[in-house]
C-alpha cells in the first residue's frame, strides 16, 4: 500500500475535496480526507501518483504529481529450491532502493569493485536475516545470522549477535570477563551477558611482553574457539553447509586501513595486504570459520558513508546507518601488520581502531555457505528469516 498525505490551502473558500489518482490522471478518486491510501498495488512496479484539490467554490488547484516505485520482497523473487546466491543476485538487480543490496561493479561509486553484492544501510531497513543451525519456528535468536553479501557464487554470513560460550567454549582464548547489557548504553542485542575472547593470547602468554600476537595461524580463538568448538556445537548437518574459505589475514598498517575510506581499506586489506610483521609472512589462512573484515564493516554502512575514513564511523549518521554495528567492542580478522601485537577491531562507539591481541572483546563468527545451498523460504526479516536447504 501507498499512503499520500496532502497539505493544501489558499483561495477564499475552504478546501473540501481531494482528488487522487495512481495512473496517468484519467481516473481520480474523490475523497474528503487530506490523506489517502492506495491498496492492492502490484509489487515491483512504478506508479505515477497525481493529486489536485477543489475548494468550496469548485476552484481547482494545479495538479501535483510524483512517481513511486513499490517494494518487492525476496520471497517474490526466490522460489524453494532456487540457488541462494543466484536468487540474492537476481533480487539485488531489482535496485538498491528496493533491496538495500549494492552491486559492487566498476560503476558503483566508492564501491569495492569486486563484483560482489553487499547489503548496506540501517539495520531496520536491511532484510538480510538467515536462520542457521535450527529448523524451529520462530527462529531462536541465537540462530539468527545476517548476509554480508554474495561473493562469486558464495553467500557470506555473520552471526547477528555475539557468540557466547555455548558455541565457542570456555577454552582456547576465552576470557572470564563479560560484557553486561545492563551496563552498556550502546549494545544493540538482547543477550544479558556477552562472553569475551582474546584474539591471540593464550597460545603464548609471554610473547611480545604479554601483549599477545597478531598471527592468526597461531590464534586459539581461530583454531579452538571458531574452527573446533563452534563447528562441533552447531552440529554436523549445519557445519557441512559451510565452505572452506581462504581468509586474507596479512592485514596492513593502521594508516592504510582505519585512516582510509572503505574502498581504499578494501584494497589494502584484501587485494594488496602487506606484511612487515617479523613473526609471520603468511597472508592467507584456510578454514571454515573466520571473522568480519574491516572492509565488510565499512561497506555495511549506508553508501553516503563510504567516503568517510573508517576511524570516523563513530558519527551518529554513520553508525546508526550500518546494520553490522552492534554496539560493543568486537574483533575483526585483520591485523595491524606493522606492529606484532596490534589487531583491528570495531570500537563500541562505531569506529574502527586497533588494540593489543591480548584484549578481550566480543566475537561474531563469519563464514561462507557452500555454493550449492538453496533457498527454501523467508523474506529476510528477523521475524521471517531466510530458511535454507
Amino acid at each position: 500500500s501507498i499512503t499520500i498525505n496532502v497539505s493544501a490551502s489558499g483561495g477564499t473558500g475552504n478546501v473540501v475535496k481531494y482528488y487522487y489518482s495512481k495512473d496517468n490522471g484519467s481516473n481520480y478518486v474523490e475523497s474528503s480526507s487530506s490523506s489517502y491510501t492506495f491498496n492492492n498495488l502490484t509489487s515491483d512496479a512504478t506508479f505515477y501518483v497525481k493529486v489536485y484539490v477543489k475548494d468550496s467554490n469548485n476552484r481547482e488547484s494545479s495538479v501535483s504529481s510524483t512517481s513511486i516505485r513499490t517494494k518487492i520482497s525476496l520471497k517474490e523473487v526466490c522460489s524453494s529450491g532456487t540457488n541462494l546466491a543466484s536468487c540474492i543476485k537476481t533480487y539485488g538487480n531489482k535496485g538498491s532502493s528496493i533491496t538495500n543490496i549494492y552491486h559492487h561493479d566498476t560503476n558503483l561509486a566508492n564501491g569495492a569493485g569486486d563484483n560482489s553484492y553487499r547489503y548496506a544501510g540501517a539495520s531496520n531497513q536491511v532484510n538480510n536475516y538467515v536462520c542457521f543451525g535450527s529448523t524451529q519456528s520462530p527462529c531462536p535468536a541465537d540462530n539468527l545470522y545476517r548476509i554480508i553479501g554474495v561473493f562469486g557464487d558464495k553467500v557470506k554470513l555473520i552471526k547477528y549477535d555475539y557468540a557466547n560460550s555455548n558455541l565457542l567454549g570456555t577454552n582456547g582464548d576465552y576470557d572470564t570477563d563479560t560484557y553486561k547489557k545492563s551496563s552498556s548504553s550502546t549494545y544493540k542485542g538482547e543477550l544479558v551477558t556477552i562472553n569475551q575472547y582474546s584474539w591471540n593470547y593464550k597460545n603464548n602468554t609471554s610473547i611480545n611482553d604479554g601483549y599477545g600476537s597478531n598471527t592468526w595461524s597461531t590464534s586459539l580463538l581461530n583454531k579452538t574457539n571458531l574452527n573446533q568448538n563452534f563447528i562441533t556445537n552447531i552440529g554436523a548437518e549445519w557445519a557441512n553447509k559451510i565452505d572452506m574459505t581462504t581468509w586474507k589475514v596479512g592485514g596492513n598498517t593502521q594508516n592504510n586501513i582505519y585512516s582510509q575510506p572503505a574502498k581504499t581499506a578494501y584494497q589494502n586489506e584484501i587485494v594488496n595486504p602487506v606484511t612487515t610483521n617479523s613473526t609471520d609472512n603468511k597472508t592467507e589462512y584456510s578454514a571454515k570459520i573466520g571473522l568480519m573484515y574491516v572492509s565488510d564493516y565499512g561497506f555495511a554502512a549506508v553508501p553516503s558513508a563510504w567516503t568517510a575514513n573508517l576511524n570516523t564511523y563513530n558519527g551518529e549518521a554513520i553508525k546508526n546507518a550500518n546494520w553490522m554495528y552492534m554496539g560493543l567492542n568486537e574483533w575483526t580478522i585483520s591485523r595491524g601488520a606493522n606492529i606484532d601485537w596490534y589487531v583491528f577491531y570495531v570500537y563500541s562507539t562505531g569506529n574502527v581502531a586497533t588494540y593489543y591481541a591480548n584484549a578481550a572483546y566480543g566475537v561474531r563468527p563469519s563464514f561462507n555457505l557452500l555454493s550449492s545451498v538453496t533457498y527454501v523460504s523467508g523474506s529476510g526479516t528477523s521475524s521471517d528469516p531466510i530458511r535454507i536447504n
